[in-house]
């Protein structure tokens, strides 16, 4: 297990052109550094939790932080590199720190299973995570409004009009 403590910068990243994109969360900590491969879809899930946590938990006087710097210096050969097959977040009782957990496959979906790797983050952190991770995503194809498919350039086949009408990502 990884436990990163505090971590200095953590980031979500997409490689790629959309239609054709890896997705990635960059953490540093200290000299230690992580790569969690992620699927577009756990960025977006993470994203929206990290959200909803920080709503969950507002406190009245939150303390002033400065903006987390993104797009840092990362190393070509990180220290932990690994598609984690689910993540979890929590918080401490303050609400001050965020923990993100991330599980190797091999743990399956046993509830009581040890994270793989572990940091935690400040709420300034978690915020400008979030709205990176929103941005990255959206910045992507479009989607179908009726089925949520992604559209390429020749359209698709909406399963919601038994694919008789073809949307292209030009027409919406």
């Amino acid at each position: 297990m990884w436990d990163f403590g505090r971590a200095d910068s953590i980031e979500p990243e997409a490689i790629g052109e959309p239609g054709d994109r890896r997705f990635r969360i960059r953490v540093m900590a200290r000299l230690e550094s992580a790569s969690l491969w992620l699927e577009k879809e756990q960025v977006a899930s993470l994203a929206l939790a990290l959200r909803r946590l920080l709503e969950q938990t507002k406190r009245a006087e939150e303390p002033a932080e400065p903006e987390p710097v993104m797009g840092g210096s990362f190393p070509e050969m990180p220290d932990v590199d690994f598609r984690p097959s689910r993540l979890g977040i929590g918080h401490d009782d303050q609400a001050t720190n965020i923990s993100i957990f991330a599980y190797d496959p091999e743990a399956g979906d046993d509830e009581n299973a040890t994270p793989t790797f572990s940091c935690q983050v400040s709420r300034g952190q978690a915020r400008a995570f979030a709205r990176r991770a929103e941005e990255i995503v959206n910045a992507g194809r479009p989607v179908c409004v009726l089925c949520g498919i992604p559209l390429d350039e020749d359209g698709h086949k909406c399963l919601r009009r038994n694919g008789h009408a073809g949307l292209s990502a030009s027409s919406g």
